[in-house]
């Protein structure tokens, strides 16, 4: 059997009986291992006694594809400065392949990955000071495709958000007045990603302002755009999302858009005004921001 080390105990046992008589053929169909295994072993006994038994090590004495240790070293030492398989091996005049083991004995194979910026955690200081906003594809219920729009105020939780037909800046900007006229105070600064519909910033145009962006400019509200590819500085709309998916739609399992249109305008009420927030400390929205005005109130 190729790859087994048998135990010298057996190859002793195994000699000692062909040494009485026994052949090789029959101690091999007897104990499964290949007659020419037990023909070397046999000349082993014969030149070294048990001693010649004693497994021996298959390492090959020459490796002619393998490099010493300064070949190696200059591996470790680009991988260092974080050079790919590829620059290494045509800087060093390697084989891809031969790198790539290389890299992979030293398990250095795959390049750490940076460490991400952290989230920077903040609170606003009173309601409107910065507003969310955020949409969403929709499973389709009807012969049309639906998203849904979503905002929602970072200091108080207060939420809108609204089911639509249509995924444009002007079905943004409409929304975006909707939120105006729902919130019973005045917004400062809005912050969104920077998909086409808010922004174009990383459009050919990028000077050119969306309708969005200038309705917003128009009100004298501030647009803040978050990093590319950190949807986690817009987490709070995107949570509030989630929970509508979680507490709502999961829960009522509208059939039809008409129903789950319905269902979301019955979950805003309860979110605004009876859900409790932990991090309102137990208080629902509104009375969380109720509370701030009476606060502030001389």
């Amino acid at each position: 059997m190729k790859g087994v080390a048998h135990d010298p105990v057996l190859r002793a046992k195994l000699m000692a009986q062909h040494e009485m008589g026994v052949p090789l053929r029959m101690l091999s169909e007897q104990h499964g291992i290949a007659r020419p295994v037990l023909s070397r072993w046999w000349k082993r006994y014969q030149a070294n006694d048990l001693a010649g038994l004693q497994p021996q090590s298959r390492r090959p004495h020459r490796s002619p594809t393998q490099h010493d240790d300064t070949v190696t070293e200059a591996i470790d030492l680009a991988r260092d400065f974080g050079w790919g398989v590829g620059r290494i091996a045509d800087e060093l005049g390697l084989g891809h392949g031969t790198v790539q083991r290389a890299l992979t004995r030293t398990g250095r194979n795959r390049l750490p990955q940076p460490p991400r910026r952290p989230v920077q955690r903040y609170e606003k200081t009173r309601p409107g000071e910065l507003v969310h906003l955020d949409y969403k594809y929709l499973p389709t219920l009807g012969h049309r495709a639906e998203f849904e729009f979503a905002a929602i105020d970072d200091f108080s939780r207060e939420a809108v958000a609204v089911i639509g037909t249509e995924r444009s800046t002007r079905a943004a900007t409409a929304f975006l007045e909707h939120v105006l006229a729902q919130l019973p105070y005045r917004v400062e600064a809005v912050m969104t990603d920077n998909d086409l519909l808010f922004t174009m910033r990383y459009a050919f145009h990028a000077h050119r302002l969306t309708r969005f962006q200038q309705a917003l400019r128009s009100a004298g509200i501030a647009h803040r755009l978050i990093r590319p590819r950190s949807p986690a500085s817009n987490g709070k709309v995107e949570r509030f999302i989630k929970t509508i998916d979680d507490e709502c739609y999961r829960v009522v399992q509208p059939r039809s858009s008409r129903a789950r249109v319905s269902a979301l305008h019955l979950f805003l009420e309860y979110y605004n005004h009876a859900r409790p927030h932990q991090s309102l400390g137990g208080d629902s929205p509104i009375s969380y921001r109720d509370a701030h005005f009476a606060e502030a109130r001389p």
